[in-house]
């Protein structure tokens, strides 16, 4: 396959890689320039190459060329970790022909030495102003999230698979040389995304260790001291300007004398920089500094304030995401686990064209409504609710082989067989045991394969009351004899998860799912429906109160800890005092169509990268009402929703 790679320089990192990942490929690097000058031309490219792999600007030359044999790659920029650099251009002092001007670290230049060069101030004045408070004042402290939002916006725009290495670059530490020079190993990233897209296989998982980095021989500009403490890697921060090879590293104050001497060159009414306006600069710069004694709120956005985020706009307008952690793309596998409500999110993500990823499909011939009353397509795979943690970590050891609890079939009372585990997704139960066994060795393949290949994880926590075995500690979603099974207080006894028993439970879920598949994100929610019944000796209220309390904590401390965690607030849109009690049902308990609604609107805004308020609705799936001579069913589908929950209520009187 011969492969002709255009793009800028990251184009020769991009086919270092491919060459040292793939063994066989030999890929023809060519700078963007050439387009330019004419020495090479898009047709011409199509002609000599099997594929061709190019940044975005290539759209604009495709006219009729082939797209299928197009690859395109993201120009990866990421001014997070180097807000202060600038291109400049001027004309030299007795010249009139404009030209970008090269300093000590080459084109790349300091927009606080050119600033404080073109406004009169000394060497030793431009070097005072590198602190802390003239950082503030410049916003190069609170670059990160909208740094992150472009790159991610860019990686998107390729199609390319992509998203979970971004979460991995940004809590690995500095991943760029400059702000627009990626490292090798951030490319790598790149390269194999593109073979994958190719079909080509990967055999050389870390280039690194043979190939060069061609951008590292070029300048590597530092993350100053101050704003590596502001992105959290304080000891990545320093002032080693690294020239281009070899000519080594200077600190702060030499490279502030070579640009003063490099700028003295030209005249100084021609000196522009590109990235910035020196007005701007003036401006922030003149800001009085911080007043310790200020009101720290002050200046704070609008959604930071109770009247102004909640109380005062339309119910229909609050927003309490703010900004999502990261973004889903279509084209990747999203599997759900959880509580009912994870159901909604499943729905919506189809409804809109999104890869809903389920490995455990119905049997051919099945109708939809046959799939659903077999818990097929409810979630990803066949497990029915998983409300607690310690249900979702035990899973994974069960399917691994680590955990084979002693409770391994229940039988009912018309004696038919219930695994004990997902107890209610065969309505009819299993004429066997080994035909239980059968379908739960079928339920580990599937889920297997939903934990390599998922991209995107979505689990709503749902409750912190739980059954468990007292000889091994397996939880069962249901307490044995509600659904199958019998209570014995000697093998069962009842447990109410604490906050620290809950973020224990995910983070060992959290690093055997990374072991399993790096690449993969996490986002969290908290169900916001109530507890049918508590087995504590307190008030319904009370007990649901504790469980969700529990759960919200747990949530905030897991993705406050973890890059590649999000948490989605559906539980605050729902039960948030703002829409006051309209987005539940008159059983106090059932989320309304509109509060899903709600819900579901955000979630594509602000993860789904849809960026609207027009989202496609999952369509209602209410159950036909069962003749007078049926008996109701075990569990109920409220608005397409399974419950395994529900079938406790069937015990009141």
């Amino acid at each position: 396959m011969k492969i002709a790679i255009i793009s800028n320089c990251q184009g020769a990192s991009l086919a270092a890689c491919m060459r040292e990942m793939s063994g066989t490929l030999e890929p023809q690097f060519f700078l963007l320039t050439t387009l330019s000058d004419g020495s090479v031309t898009v047709p011409w490219l199509f002609q000599e190459y099997d594929v061709v792999i190019a940044q975005r600007f290539i759209e604009q030359h495709m006219a009729d060329m082939p797209r299928d044999r197009l690859v395109l790659f993201p120009d990866l920029a990421f001014v997070g970790h180097h807000p202060d650099m600038t291109y400049l251009q001027g004309k030299r002092i007795g010249s009139d022909v404009p030209e970008a001007i090269q300093g000590p670290m080459m084109h790349y230049n300091s927009s606080l030495v050119v600033h404080g060069y073109l406004r009169g101030l000394s060497a030793d004045e431009i070097e005072a102003r590198f602190t802390r408070e003239t950082y503030r004042k410049l916003g190069y402290l609170n670059t990160w999230s909208h740094a992150e939002k472009a790159l991610r916006e860019e990686i998107a725009a390729t199609g390319l698979n992509l998203q979970g290495a971004v979460d991995k670059w940004l809590r690995s530490g500095c991943f760029m040389h400059t702000y627009n020079h990626p490292t090798l190993s951030t490319v790598a990233d790149v390269a194999r995304a593109v073979l994958e897209r190719l079909g080509v296989p990967v055999i050389n998982q870390n280039p690194g260790r043979y190939a060069h980095d061609p951008l590292a021989l070029l300048p590597i500009w530092p993350i100053y001291p101050e704003v590596a403490e502001a992105t959290s890697y304080p000891e990545s921060g320093d002032y080693a300007f690294k020239q281009v090879e070899p000519n080594g590293v200077i600190g702060l104050r030499a490279f502030i004398d070579g640009s003063i001497a490099t700028y003295q060159q030209f005249d100084r009414d021609s000196i522009m920089p590109v990235n910035f306006y020196l007005a701007e600069f003036d401006r922030r710069l003149a800001e009085p500094a911080a007043d310790a004694f200020a009101n720290p709120y002050r200046n704070l956005p609008d959604h930071q304030f109770w009247k102004k985020g909640v109380a005062t706009p339309a119910a229909i307008d609050v927003d309490p995401v703010v900004s999502g952690k990261f973004s889903v793309a279509q084209e990747q596998k999203v599997a759900t686990a959880g509580s009912c409500f994870a159901q909604h999110i499943a729905r919506t993500l189809s409804a809109n064209g999104f890869n809903y990823f389920i490995p455990e499909q119905a049997p051919e011939g099945s109708t939809k409504e046959q799939a659903a009353n077999r818990n097929f397509g409810v979630f990803s795979a066949r497990y029915g609710n998983i409300y607690t943690a310690r249900q979702l970590v035990q899973l994974l050891k069960r399917v691994s082989g680590e955990f084979v609890p002693q409770d391994q079939v229940w039988q009912r009372k018309d004696g038919r067989f219930v695994d004990p585990f997902r107890p209610q997704i065969e309505p009819e139960g299993f004429g066997s045991e080994a035909e239980l066994v059968a379908s739960r060795a079928e339920h580990f393949a599937a889920v297997r394969t939903m934990l390599e290949q998922m991209d995107v994880f979505v689990f709503t926590l749902g409750l912190t009351e739980s059954w468990r075995a007292k000889s091994d500690g397996a939880v069962f979603p249901l307490a044995p004899g509600v659904a199958g099974g019998s209570m014995d207080a000697d093998k069962y006894e009842f447990v109410n998860f604490s906050a620290a028993d809950v973020i224990a439970d995910m983070n060992e879920f959290i690093g055997m799912l990374s072991v399993i598949n790096p690449a993969c994100r996490v986002i969290l929610t908290v169900s916001p429906v109530p507890l049918i019944a508590t087995y504590e000796p307190k008030h319904a209220l009370t007990a649901t109160t504790y469980s969700k309390s529990v759960l919200r904590v747990a949530a905030e401390e897991l993705s406050t800890a973890h890059a590649h965690v999000g948490y989605f607030p559906s539980f605050e849109v729902i039960t948030g005092n703002y829409n006051r009690g309209a987005y539940f049902d008159d059983d106090l308990r059932t989320v309304t169509d509109a509060g899903v609604a709600h819900v579901m609107r955000l979630f594509m805004k602000h993860y789904a990268g849809g960026g609207t308020d027009q989202v496609a609705a999952a369509p209602v799936e209410r159950p036909a009402a069962p003749a007078a001579d049926e008996p109701a069913p075990l569990h109920r589908n409220v608005t397409g929703v399974v419950c395994d929950e529900e079938a406790i209520a069937n015990f009141q009187v």
